[in-house]
């Protein structure tokens, strides 16, 4: 936009909307017809083109290959041994100029060599690329963006470069449009957590809704016993949920830590404060990654699902909650192989089926650790094949992107194209800065991708060329976004009036400030 507002001078002056009434025709504008576009106009499109083009690599012509090859020492002593047969010299040769390993791979493929009537050295059917063409050679191979198999296919049908795999590898990590719009399927091995040592020492807190009702339900999940309890409630605000996580702790008494995602109203200074006054420690999951949690997740999806089904049925779903509340509790859980109401209260609860109760705390306590341990192991050796995981080599100082968590539109790339750098790593958590240190961004490793934010192009470029003083290939500065849905008529700058400052407001379920 920027070279196409060159021709132009502009003053910017701003008005307030008050007293700029709109007229039909701006809010309806006509789609302007080509023929009709001013010759300021054309002439800023002309010079983006050019701009543009010059910047592409050039077409390769078999005369700039006989040049090369011919100012490459190390081909055209390769075309010498091929004509007079003599490769057994290379081991007696010393001159600095020359790649011996180079043409040790000559040697051995020295039956396949041919050398064409313009003196260029052939294998097969294929041009041996000289050392000076190569980058260039593998940039024209990957215009399209094709993947590695392809790019390599490419290349090894037209001409023959010696340590191809290595070359186009490089190409296509430092390549930023590639790197962005791939999706990485890389997963660390799962870290799973050990047992607390008591009950009711470490506590798992979230929010499951909002419902149709309005309400939402605020889960709270012992991680020793797995003990559930559901409030419900009507907002997720901090004035709402303080209270009534004040009044589950004063039945139940005060843990050493509560784990929660970093959603309000947990981010809240009220809950901070809130967690100080009370004595406990509050324990943040890494941002948009809730498996951190996932005693408090996987707990509602069976609550969720006895609600759904209790629609259907035409039942209240509050008291049909209440009941899958009871027969959780009371039914031994499947890492622990206990109760969650035994482990937690020390004894069984009556249910509508008799029973008789032989085991004591401790052993019941050994045999839940023992069960525990074993399926938390089975999980992770399950999910670590599933997901194919490996340990991410990303270091503090990388350079990486970060996935788009949201896609406008189908061509939204999967990784942000801007480069950021790993500022701290701490587990799976890792917290990276852009180039100005001005934003700071936590995620879970499996949200980067390493990379080269600098890209190595080694086009030759012509004199003219690099005269050039705008370098728009210039990843350190490129900043790609998808183009947004245009709209025929503009939006109205919407915030809440002044007299709302005091107050907090919901709409459709949703906190404003």
């Amino acid at each position: 936009m920027g070279l196409r507002l060159q021709p132009y001078k502009l003053t910017i002056k701003y008005q307030p909307g008050r007293d700029n009434p709109a007229d039909y025709m701006s809010r309806h504008p006509i789609a302007m017809c080509d023929k009709k576009r001013s010759h300021e106009e054309k002439v800023a499109e002309q010079y983006v083109n050019f701009i543009t083009n010059q910047a592409l690599p050039k077409d390769m012509t078999l005369s700039e290959v006989k040049c090369a090859t011919m100012a490459d020492k190390t081909l055209q002593k390769a075309i010498e041994l091929s004509r007079n047969g003599k490769w057994f010299e290379i081991k007696k040769m010393q001159d600095p100029n020359l790649d011996i390993q180079e043409l040790q791979q000559y040697r051995s493929i020295q039956d396949e060599l041919v050398v064409h009537e313009d003196n260029i050295l052939l294998r097969d059917n294929r041009i041996v690329m000289p050392t000076s063409l190569r980058d260039r050679a593998v940039s024209l191979a990957h215009e399209g963006h094709q993947g590695l198999t392809k790019t390599k296919a490419f290349i090894r049908s037209k001409v023959w470069i010696p340590g191809i795999n290595d070359r186009v590898d490089s190409l296509i990590k430092d390549c930023i449009a590639c790197q962005s719009v791939t999706r990485s399927k890389l997963m660390e091995p799962l870290k799973m957590s050990e047992m607390p040592g008591e009950p009711w020492s470490a506590l798992s807190a979230d929010f499951c809704g909002p419902l149709p009702s309005g309400d939402y339900l605020f889960v709270i999940t012992d991680e020793y016993s797995r003990y559930p309890i559901v409030e419900i409630i009507r907002s997720v605000s901090s004035h709402t949920v303080i209270p009534v996580l004040d009044k589950v702790l004063a039945a139940y008494g005060i843990p050493k830590t509560i784990k929660t995602d970093n959603g309000s109203p947990f981010n809240s200074y009220q809950f901070r404060e809130y967690a100080e006054n009370t004595g406990f420690t509050h324990r943040k999951i890494t941002p948009r990654w809730p498996r951190a949690n996932a005693q408090a997740e996987s707990f509602n999806k069976p609550l969720m699902k006895n609600i759904r089904a209790a629609e259907i049925e035409r039942k209240s779903w509050k008291q049909s909650m209440y009941q899958f509340l009871r027969q959780y509790r009371m039914t031994p859980h499947s890492s622990t192989g206990v109760t969650p109401f035994k482990l937690l209260f020390g004894r069984e609860s009556n249910t509508k089926l008799p029973s008789v109760s032989r085991a004591n705390r401790q052993e019941q306590d050994e045999f839940a650790r023992q069960n525990d341990e074993n399926a938390k192991t089975r999980m992770k050796t399950l999910a670590d094949i599933r997901n194919k995981a490996k340990q991410s080599d990303i270091k503090e100082g990388d350079n990486v992107l970060i996935r788009n968590e949201v896609k406008e539109n189908k061509l939204t790339p999967s990784f942000d194209p801007t480069p950021q750098t790993v500022v701290k790593k701490k587990g799976t958590m890792i917290t990276v800065s852009n180039n100005n240190n001005e934003k700071h961004t936590t995620r879970n490793a499996s949200f980067f991708k390493k990379t080269n934010h600098i890209a190595k192009f080694s086009d030759q470029m012509d004199d003219e060329e690099e005269e050039l003083d705008i370098n728009i290939q210039s990843k350190e500065n490129y900043k790609a976004k998808t183009p947004a849905p245009i709209q025929n008529r503009p939006t109205r700058i919407r915030k809440p009036p002044s007299y709302l400052q005091d107050y907090e407001c919901k709409v459709r379920g949703i906190i404003i400030p």
